[in-house]
């Protein structure tokens, strides 16, 4: 990892390793797995592209928990909308680029462009940002995470148990479960409810506000 490749600036930067070249492709909105579908094709039929890939074509997600009609439902949710990380072994040893199967990506049906690069050539991603996508992936590959974010002090209005209908003010979140306590007047005396995310839902316009 000691040769240049950016010749054009005169600046020297490594040549990563093969495994760890990995290029952002900007692609379709909301036809990010087509354009992986169509990826896949193109490694699978041409055998010297295909013989570039270190990992599959990635499109980061995570799970979230939605409320509908009173039910709670996971979905799964794309942290980069638009884009497609793609491992693959794009620039030789000294630097070179691999014309042929830069052009053949490009040509893929659903894929924009190379999203970075310098005087239009793509440039691999700098290790150091490709550790923090890493990192952020696994972070978010846990249990799924509430769709709706809630801050102390706002109004909710309550939708099971006890206290049904009833509205109340947030006093404490924790984002990382998904769950919140909520203070709730009855009788001239706040009530303190711990609640899940999916267990209450933001006011709206036709809502009456506590008084």
């Amino acid at each position: 990892m000691s040769r240049q490749y950016d010749r054009k600036t005169g600046t020297a930067r490594p040549v990563p390793e093969p495994k760890d070249q990995w290029y952002v492709l900007h692609v379709l909105s909301n036809k990010e797995r087509r354009a992986v579908e169509n990826l896949n094709r193109l490694f699978k039929e041409d055998e010297q592209v295909g013989a570039l890939v270190q990992s599959p074509p990635l499109v980061p997600t995570e799970k979230v928990e939605d409320v509908r009609n009173g039910k709670k439902y996971v979905v799964e949710r794309k942290l980069f909308p638009g884009y497609v990380y793609l491992n693959f072994a794009l620039r030789r040893a000294d630097g070179s680029l691999d014309n042929d199967a830069w052009y053949k990506i490009q040509a893929v049906d659903g894929v924009i462009s190379f999203a970075s690069g310098r005087n239009k050539e793509p440039l691999p991603m700098p290790i150091k940002d490709v550790k923090e996508l890493m990192a952020e992936i696994e972070r978010r590959s846990g249990a799924a995470r509430p769709k709706v974010s809630y801050t102390v002090g706002e109004e909710v209005v309550v939708l099971d148990g006890a206290f049904q209908g009833e509205h109340g003010l947030v006093e404490m979140v924790d984002p990382e479960h998904g769950r919140m306590r909520v203070g709730v007047s009855m009788f001239g005396r706040s009530n303190p409810l711990d609640l899940d995310y999916t267990q209450v839902r933001k006011l709206t316009e036709d809502d009456t506000p506590v008084l």
